[in-house]
């Protein structure tokens, strides 16, 4: 019964906390002229994806005394992305994505889809080599700085946020990131020990409750962002987010301590992620419809379809 109170608190506090931080970075983008998608990228993305960083950069100090931790690195960083691409835009495409200024599209491409190409090829000896981890720093760093340089200031006819001082603005922000870390690790600890209690498999545990929990925070922002009519907070936090899991989590994991890369991640989790990356674009940029129920329909059948591939297939 504490499992299942504390599970229900961590829930709570996950909307309290994504609700804290919209409104914050609401206030923040429309004060500082800057597009909902671009705030999303900047700041939502960094902070919803530390972490996915804190994870990373424990288990390379821990490879260096001698235990290999590379596929909690590498698996933890593609896996998320994949349930931020598939699961959280297809839960949240039943609301609806508007669709995105196809003049972003190319700056998209070169980072989210080289991103992955790059991780890609370098992974192909079996290892992310040091001098590679730095190659993929840079490029995110490059990615920082093309978002700067090319800034873009807020559209006409957005949501609108009633001002507030800007001290105030980022306090909420702050406060909301802080709630929703610390409800996203009490729900995914406490869903693991109620799942454990009602007789649910460790497998089932791992794939569904955890995997579920490391997109909790992106999840729950993008509900209250979209309900708020600012979808662009939410397409720039899961496309940053992304950004920063293929280039940021491996680049500084692999500098600590070169990453040992499976098979099943070059034959089983790249290409999905390539494929649902590829899948999000074209529904946002391309087609002109945004991401609606059937788009969502979609790319639920590709996350489902890999969790299944993934609990059955190689390196499972």
């Amino acid at each position: 019964m504490l499992d299942f109170l504390l599970l229900t608190c961590g829930i709570a506090g996950l909307w309290f906390g994504s609700d804290t931080l919209v409104k914050g970075a609401m206030s923040l983008a429309d004060r500082y002229r800057l597009s909902d998608a671009l705030f999303g990228m900047l700041v939502l993305a960094i902070g919803t994806d530390l972490p996915e960083l804190f994870v990373a950069f424990d288990a390379s100090v821990r490879s260096l005394a001698g235990d290999d931790l590379s596929g909690i690195v590498i698996g933890s960083a593609v896996g998320s992305s994949i349930a931020q691409f598939a699961l959280v835009f297809g839960v949240a495409g039943f609301i609806g994505y508007p669709p995105m200024q196809r003049k972003f599209l190319p700056r998209n491409i070169v980072f989210l889809i080289g991103g992955i190409v790059a991780v890609f090829m370098f992974s192909l000896d079996g290892h992310i080599s040091r001098v590679e981890g730095a190659l993929l720093i840079m490029s995110y760093a490059a990615y920082i700085v093309v978002l700067i340089l090319r800034r873009v200031e807020v559209d006409e006819g957005g949501g609108t946020v009633r001002h507030m001082p800007t001290w105030r603005a980022w306090l909420l922000l702050a406060c909301g990131l802080a709630i929703l870390l610390v409800a996203a690790e009490l729900t995914v600890v406490y869903a693991a020990e109620f799942a454990k209690e009602v007789g649910l498999s460790n497998i089932a545990v791992s794939a569904i409750v955890i995997g579920l929990g490391s997109s909790l925070p992106e999840l729950s922002v993008s509900f209250v962002a979209l309900m708020r009519k600012r979808g662009g907070l939410s397409v720039g936090n899961l496309i940053g987010s992304n950004v920063l899991d293929t280039l940021l989590v491996p680049g500084v994991a692999a500098v600590i301590y070169p990453l040992v890369v499976s098979q099943a991640i070059l034959l089983v989790d790249l290409p999905v992620l390539l494929i649902s990356s590829v899948l999000v674009l074209v529904f946002l940029y391309v087609t002109r419809r945004g991401v609606r129920r059937p788009e969502a329909v979609v790319l639920l059948l590709v996350y489902f379809s890999y969790a299944a591939v993934r609990l059955g297939g190689p390196g499972s």
